[in-house]
């Protein structure tokens, strides 16, 4: 006897080791997806390509830029009547009097290439540098949506679990009911109690199935929503183990509070070093720049009949754009540059102190919600010991219906608060991960 009682507790422990193993697996699993497929990440990692050509454009206007160019056109003119002047010109010449009084129009033709590469421009500098902290920006923007989105599929995830709990519970008080009913109905037909205790327990049992109903209808809802998050598809099939008591009552443990780990305060960080250069680019305007050129051009001229000529032309040299005076127009951007960062910096001194805030409370948070989730256990197990000993007691006529309703009743409210408990402590602990910037635990199998 006492072997295979302890052969009962082996196989008990071993199912909820795998269960938790199950379950954690799942999440872990979903989470994964919806890191490649939900579209906000999806978003992000666009933005992150987007950045790339940014950078690529501003690198671009410091390397040699060639341009060419071309124009053709006609210039109509009004035949003159020159015969009056005929007599005046010498017959050398005479085709070309000619040619002239009957000239309609005169054709030119142009083609230019030019080379042109900067050689010294502070803008473009700056510009570079600026590109170059937007796609680092791009991406640490990326990964603090990944932590938004491990967190809303985290709790919704608790979420479900947290309900197929409390369907289990309510599966497990029908039960109770519906054993409780059997046996009124031996008893009633002994006359040993009366039919409206029957009937009581009746629409005790129906109202329990409506109950559970709805919050089946409720999973199902909270199950779509989870695909819609992860980026699922809505016709695929999602698996979710309940929630396992061994692992919420698991405590969860962190390294200390680090700021500059915290994927929010890393955004805003690289947003100050991307206005300190956007307040060096409106200064840059001050500066001359100067550019190399190389122009090469070719033009044809065609008079019909009179005159048909073509010429080239090469031209090197220098350009030097220096400003002088803007009226204030200059100054006025590095001034709003200016006061743009500063209003960060204000942002970013309230980020400091609320993280710090939102990390001691939400340690504060998980461990009272860890202490009482053990309060939670000790009086669940209390109230099945009750209703255990009042059912025993009812089967022996020592116990009223009444009473075994109610002790029933305890039961399964203390078991809802046990489930909302657990519910609280998993939502904290994620609460815990996201203000120390280590959500992404979650995505790693234990």
């Amino acid at each position: 006897m006492r072997k295979q009682f302890s052969r009962m507790i082996v196989l008990a422990v071993l199912s909820i080791c795998t269960q938790m193993i199950n379950a954690q697996t799942e999440m872990v699993d979903i989470i994964n997806y919806a890191l490649t497929h939900s579209r906000d990440v999806r978003k992000s990692a666009w933005q992150v390509q987007e950045a790339k050509y940014i950078r690529k454009e501003a690198l671009g206007h410091g390397l040699p830029q060639v341009e060419g160019s071309g124009s053709y056109s006609r210039m109509m003119l009004q035949k003159m009547d020159l015969s009056a002047f005929s007599s005046m010109v010498p017959s050398d010449y005479s085709s070309i009097f000619d040619a002239l009084g009957n000239l309609d129009h005169v054709d030119m033709a142009s083609a230019n290439v030019q080379v042109t590469q900067l050689i010294y421009s502070q803008a473009f500098w700056v510009g570079l540098k600026t590109a170059r902290k937007t796609q680092e920006l791009y991406t640490l923007q990326k990964a603090k949506n990944e932590e938004d989105v491990i967190a809303d599929v985290a709790n919704t995830y608790y979420q479900i679990q947290s309900m197929m709990f409390q369907l289990q519970t309510m599966d497990k008080s029908i039960q109770n009911l519906k054993e409780i009913y059997h046996m009124s109905e031996l008893k009633y037909n002994s006359d040993l109690i009366k039919e409206t205790d029957v009937s009581r327990l009746k629409v005790s049992i129906t109202n329990q199935d409506v109950t559970r109903q709805t919050l089946q209808n409720s999973i199902d809802l909270q199950i779509n929503y989870l695909k819609v998050l992860s980026g699922m598809p809505s016709d695929s099939t999602l698996k979710i183990t309940p929630m396992a008591s061994a692992d919420v009552e698991k405590e969860t443990h962190l390294n200390p509070f680090v700021l500059g780990q915290v994927p929010s305060y890393q955004v805003l960080l690289k947003q100050n070093e991307l206005y300190t250069l956007q307040v060096k680019q409106a200064k840059a305007k001050y500066y001359p720049s100067l550019a190399a050129f190389d122009k090469f051009s070719y033009s044809h001229y065609n008079i019909p009949d009179i005159y048909k000529t073509g010429s080239t032309m090469n031209t090197i040299g220098l350009s030097l754009s220096v400003p002088i005076f803007s009226s204030g127009i200059d100054y006025a951007k590095v001034k709003q540059a200016e006061f743009k960062q500063k209003q960060l910096n204000e942002d970013i001194s309230q980020t400091k102190d609320m993280l710090a805030i939102q990390y001691n409370n939400a340690m504060l948070e998980y461990q009272t919600a860890h202490n009482l989730l053990l309060v939670q256990k000790e009086n669940r197990e209390l109230a099945e010991k009750v209703y255990k000993q009042t059912h025993l007691q009812y089967e022996e006529g020592l116990a009223s219906m009444a009473d075994l309703l109610n002790v029933n009743s305890d039961f399964l409210q203390a078991d809802n608060s046990y489930n909302q408990q657990a519910l609280k402590c998993k939502t904290a602990e994620v609460k815990m991960l996201q203000a120390s910037g280590n959500l992404k635990q979650l995505t790693i199998n234990k």
